[in-house]
């Protein structure tokens, strides 16, 4: 988006004499002087208090007055507005306009809303252009607008596109095929988490007119019975009426369920609520039912994964309709474009073109064997045994009666693929059968569990497999501390990609032990001064479960290979507002730990250089992370003293942001500019043009994609005491990115804060309680 040569902004400041005491007076005040603007500015954005952005410029300073108002008690005020600056079209396309910031927000906000989409959060659907697939799912589209961070280039509009799947199926009968209960049972603590899971900040559409809404909350103590107050605006007031009453007045339909809770969601305007009933709404998205229809996935994958190309093809049109001002036009309202050209903007049909880098193809070393990864997976050379294989002399195998009859060949299979592909040993284990295992596996592992147990493999029944595999967890992780490895019963009974499955299992289980599967070099020239002396990388994150609880997860290296680490998991104190103060502690907690165990991994030797990787960060969050986390992790270093000389201990410390859901979509031409494809994985974006000039951050795209669009992770550093360089840093991230045991390539994020979001999602999900001590030296969460 660029200003236009005849184009600028002038900057107005108002002062009401005397002060309004309150926001809500400030705005009545506002809204008294509205008409005046609107004669004298025509155009303009209010920021209150105090701003008035518009393109016009008064030949004077305004005056006016208000009278008093005795309802609600507010006196007359005088009101002067005058210029305060002026922004040229020169300043702002190169990105200087400071506060006036929201006036391009206002734009991008007025040419979205010119689609006649509908706003559901921070994105637009379309409503209308809805896709039948099979088997009654219906794929609808939307998009995505913002002004990307301004720089040092001015303000640029950023448009993705999104489309979702939509199953026809309503919530109840939904939430009912998951669940072993009556899903109207809502006095089952299991069945109001599975509600909560499913629906709290979920999207969902209505099945009789199609809206897309966002759920705020589940109002369990509500039913279709329930009454609200409505205006009726034929007569002109207010009538009671119940939910139910208003489905059959408003929308000709029945409600059958009346036992159902109500779903309350994000209404478009503030001061308005909004309430659903789940028999008449859908979710959207991918559910399990879903996903074990290969038939109806393959459908669906195809029209919600679109092409680079069909991606960038649909950005373009619709970037082209709103340049083009053919978006409003049709309503009646003022065009996009209008709404471009009173402020003497325009916006650039093409998207911006910047340079980009491709990181050298790495080599997986498996001990004595190296290997070149093609594409950003090595699955190919896993075969050729692991770096270091575990031996399993005693473990227990548990399982079902049903599962009996498949049980030795599975067992014979698992066992094959363990010694022949990974040169890995597995002893006979202790069979025990247990069909009843919601009723019986806490005893049972009480009492077969011994110091000598390595592992325990699960195999869970189809029925109640949600809560044994919680009990099972919460027994072996926080009670009577062992490695465990859970395994579906349908999972043992599938034919298909058999010896996939089985390799991933017994990797999994060969991680858990501590073996390194492999590694990656991160002693490099180019990782300099990463690892030139003990290095520890931290991995932190915080998952935040639908009741509200919050856990923080943390992940320390201990090797100069970052194959051995330290991790663990805590609940926060959300109450008051208290979690950054809780989190911050628990941080603090948990990095004096990992370095005791460093220092008894590395004889006495503490990391010489610090570096921290905090998943799930906003931009908004930077400086409440800098002031809370950063500063706590800087006290825990200040207070350690290093034995034997008592010397302060000062370690090179850096502390990086990483945001892995972001708007931002990058495109490589293929094998000429009409050609469109993902970026190579190991590409990495730094240009000013899209990254912001206020700290060191760049884009990172670290994954081959088969189906859909690449979507980069977004790094920024947040504190560096150690001037490291930006290469060093982004070559370090890439490499990091293959040495998560869960998978035989690179995945979104540097494997320390891969790890410390699994550990997270363990502990909230299913464990709830600290794990034990004798675990944290392993991957017992994998």
């Amino acid at each position: 988006m660029s200003a236009n040569p005849q184009g600028g902004i002038v900057h107005y400041h108002y002062t009401i004499t005397p002060p309004a005491k309150t926001i809500a007076e400030e705005q009545w005040v506002l809204q008294q002087i509205w008409p005046m603007l609107t004669k004298n500015l025509e155009t303009f954005v209010v920021r209150a208090p105090h701003h008035i952005f518009s393109p016009m410029m008064t030949p004077s300073d305004l005056e006016t007055k208000t009278p008093a108002n005795s309802e609600l008690s507010y006196p007359a005020h005088d009101i002067s507005i005058r210029v305060w600056q002026k922004w040229n079209p020169d300043q702002i396309n190169s990105g200087q306009i400071g506060e006036a910031e929201v006036v391009a927000k206002h734009i991008v906000k007025k040419l979205a809303s010119a689609t006649m989409y509908q706003k559901v959060g921070r994105r637009w659907f379309n409503s209308n252009d809805v896709m039948e697939g099979k088997s009654q799912m219906t794929i609808f589209s939307g998009f995505h607008a913002a002004l990307s961070s301004l720089n040092s280039h001015g303000p640029q509009l950023q448009i993705d596109m999104v489309y979702r799947a939509l199953h026809k199926r309503n919530i109840i009968d939904l939430i009912g095929s998951s669940l072993e209960a009556d899903a109207m049972n809502l006095d089952d603590p299991d069945v109001k988490a599975e509600w909560r899971r499913r629906c709290l900040h979920a999207t969902v559409v209505t099945l009789y007119n199609n809206r897309i809404y966002r759920v705020k909350a589940i109002h369990f103590d509500m039913t279709p019975q329930s009454k609200f107050m409505m205006y009726v605006r034929d007569e002109k007031k207010k009538k009671e009426m119940t939910f139910s009453e208003y489905y059959q007045a408003y929308y000709n339909k029945s409600i059958q369920e009346q036992r159902q809770p109500v779903l309350e969601v994000y209404a478009e305007k503030d001061k308005e609520k909004v309430f659903l009933m789940p028999e008449h709404c859908a979710l959207t998205g991918f559910n399990e039912e879903m996903r074990k229809d290969k038939n109806l996935m393959a459908e669906a994958l195809k029209q919600t994964k679109v092409s680079p190309q069909e991606r960038l093809n649909a950005i373009l049109n619709l970037t082209a309709d709103m340049a083009g001002g053919k978006l409003g036009e049709a309503s009646g309202q003022n065009s996009a474009a209008k709404h471009c050209s009173d402020w003497g903007f325009s916006v650039d049909k093409t998207p911006l073109e910047l340079e980009a880098r491709i990181f050298d193809p790495l080599d997986v070393s498996f001990g004595s064997k190296r290997y070149v990864i093609e594409e950003g997976n090595f699955q190919r050379w896993m075969r050729n045994g692991l770096q270091c294989p575990t031996r399993l002399d005693d473990w227990i195998f548990i399982y079902p009666e049903t599962d009996v009859p498949v049980l030795d060949i599975w067992l014979r299979s698992l066992r094959d693929i363990a010694q022949v592909a990974f040169t890995m040993k597995m002893a006979d284990p202790t069979r025990i059968i247990c069909s009843d295992q919601r009723a019986e596996i806490v005893q049972l592992l009480e009492n077969r569990l011994t110091a000598k147990t390595q592992m325990v493999l699960l195999l869970t029944p189809q029925k109640d497999s949600k809560k044994v595999y919680q009990l099972f967890k919460q027994t072996t992780v926080s009670k009577y501390p062992c490695v465990t490895q859970v395994v579906k019963s349908e999972t043992i009974r599938k034919r298909q990609s058999i010896a996939a499955v089985l390799s991933r299992i017994v990797l999994q289980i060969n991680a858990k032990f501590c073996g390194p599967l492999w590694h990656i070099d991160l002693e490099a020239p180019v990782t300099k001064p990463f690892f030139q002396g003990p290095t520890m990388v931290v991995g932190i994150d915080v998952y935040f479960s639908p009741e509200g609880e919050a856990f923080v997860g943390f992940a320390a290296s201990l090797d100069t290979h970052c194959t051995e680490y330290f991790s663990t998991a805590t609940a926060l104190d959300t109450k008051d507002g208290n979690i950054h103060k809780s989190l911050s502690l628990k941080i603090q907690a948990a990095l004096r730990d990992s370095l005791v165990n460093f220092t008894k991994r590395n004889e006495g030797l503490l990391p010489e250089h610090i570096l921290v990787y905090r998943a799930s960060v906003q931009e908004e969050e930077w400086a409440k992370i800098r002031a809370t986390e950063v500063e706590a992790i800087m006290a825990v270093t200040k207070a350690v003293t290093i034995q034997g000389k008592g010397a302060a201990y000062e370690p090179n410390f850096t502390f990086v942001g990483i945001a892995k859901r972001v708007a931002m979509r990058f495109f490589a031409p293929s094998p000429n500019q009409h050609n469109i494809k993902n970026p190579e994985p190991g590409t990495v974006i730094d240009s000013p043009l899209v990254c912001r000039s206020n700290c060191h951050n760049f884009f990172l795209i670290n994954q081959a994609v088969g189906k859909g669009t690449a979507t980069p992770t977004h790094y920024f550093v947040l504190y560096d005491n150690a001037s490291v360089p930006a290469n060093a840093l982004q070559n370090l991230s890439y490499r990091l990115s293959f040495l998560y045991f869960n998978y035989t390539g690179s995945v979104k994020m540097p494997a320390p804060a891969q790890y410390a979001k699994k550990v997270a999602h363990l502990i909230g999900t299913a464990v709830k309680t600290d794990p034990h001590k004798r675990l944290l030296r392993t991957f017992f969460y994998l």
